[in-house]
């Protein structure tokens, strides 16, 4: 726990929008994480002690492929109609171009983004939404921070005593092998 005399600093790991109205964060503070989700009049808060986490489960969606799908077509379409014209320089193919570019510029940051997911966290008490963290890449970095910090809250277990717990639980004898130093 912290101290209560001293305020908590706080470092933003991911943040996102949800459909344009709700902005969503994740913070790591000292011994937690705290997800945010604002909407300019309301905040909720939830915080999530690192000695509590159990686990991270990141989901992929179809949005990205439905979206870059959309804005390929759209671009294929407006390219299309450059090409087929005679004059490089005429006033539709200035037009065309116009309104091709801000497809083909949302269509190459959504491929460079990477593949979109649904993100939660597991906590004793059940799955905890994080919509802050929507892209895989995202997910991937956060538990590749999370994993060091956990591991000292928690402290770790080897895969062979897991693994051995594991075969003693389907088993069904009671003895628990004996802690790793």
């Amino acid at each position: 726990m912290t101290n209560p005399s001293q305020p908590t600093s706080y470092r933003r790991l991911a943040r996102g929008t949800i459909a344009l109205v709700m902005r969503c964060s994740l913070w790591l503070g000292d011994d937690h994480l705290l997800a945010v989700k604002s909407t300019g009049y309301t905040e909720d808060y939830t915080r999530i002690y690192l000695k509590d986490l159990k686990g991270v489960v990141a989901h992929r969606t179809k949005s990205w492929l439905v979206a870059n799908l959309i804005l390929g077509i759209l671009v294929a379409l407006l390219g299309l109609g450059i090409i087929n014209t005679d004059d490089l320089f005429s006033a539709g193919t200035i037009t065309l171009m116009f309104m091709g570019s801000p497809f083909l510029i949302a269509l190459l940051i959504n491929l460079l983004q990477g593949p979109t997911c649904k993100t939660s966290l597991l906590t004793p008490l059940g799955p905890v939404e994080i919509p802050a963290l929507t892209r895989t890449r995202r997910v991937a970095r956060l538990i590749r921070e999370l994993c060091p910090l956990v591991a000292a809250r928690q402290g770790s277990m080897l895969r062979s005593e897991l693994l051995n717990r594991y075969d003693a639980q389907r088993s069904g004898t009671g003895t628990t092998p004996t802690p790793s130093p």
